[in-house]
């Protein structure tokens, strides 16, 4: 009986199911063409400033602070993490890494397991190349890209429970984390914290206080986004 309860809970399903069931996750954000999170911006090395983060669907995402800060992204199913505009450093790189996993919204349903599948490439992770079974805090995830505790390699997490994506740790080390789902704050969809990491360094941090624009999804439209 332990055995077989072990061999259920290391059970891990292909790359191509879990990703399909992360897109299937912005289902719940209804019809919402633009959402809005408002919150605090921290970059290494300078004063902490509001900003907010507007994303809108599909794969178009913006960043605006206190002090001049713009920044953008726009993305395609085949390009979802595109080239940014704004000046370059740890916020732009956070956009960037972040925006396909936050803004696939939109995407037709047969296509955003595929642009999840191209954002986690282009950043060096190669989701089919091996998978298992990881910890992220207090919570177990999924990990695609690497064995075992292999940081060194590009790689994918999903939370196990909800399909959410956890961390993307890209090319060049670059370490994107996706915390606090489930945050009235954010929406219960989004976040609430966004940090990238650097060198076991904290580069970037995004804390949202506030969401704007989500409409939830009703059973009808639900029912359509299978069809």
């Amino acid at each position: 009986m332990r055995l077989l309860l072990a061999l259920v809970l290391a059970y891990v399903p292909s790359a191509t199911s879990l990703l399909k069931h992360t897109a299937g996750r912005a289902q719940a954000l209804g019809r919402a063409r633009e959402v809005t999170l408002s919150g605090v911006l921290f970059v290494s090395g300078e004063p902490q400033r509001n900003a907010q983060l507007v994303l809108r669907f599909p794969l178009q995402c913006r960043l605006d602070g206190e002090g001049g800060l713009s920044l953008s992204v726009k993305g395609t199913v085949e390009n979802p993490g595109a080239v940014g505009e704004g000046t370059a450093g740890p916020a732009l790189r956070l956009l960037q890494l972040s925006c396909p996993f936050l803004a696939h919204r939109g995407i037709p349903a047969a296509e955003a397991p595929q642009a999840l599948r191209t954002a986690a490439l282009a950043a060096g992770a190669e989701v089919d190349a091996a998978a298992g079974l990881s910890r992220f805090g207090d919570r177990v995830t999924y990990v695609l890209g690497a064995a075992g505790r292999d940081l060194s390699t590009p790689q994918l997490w999903l939370y196990k429970d909800n399909a959410a994506p956890a961390r993307l740790i890209a090319q060049g080390g670059a370490d994107l984390r996706l915390l606090q789902y489930g945050s009235p704050a954010a929406a219960e969809w989004f976040p609430r914290v966004i940090e990238l990491w650097a060198s076991g360094q904290l580069a970037a941090r995004f804390e949202v206080l506030e969401a704007k624009g989500v409409r939830a999804a009703t059973q009808e439209e639900e029912d359509d986004s299978h069809e």
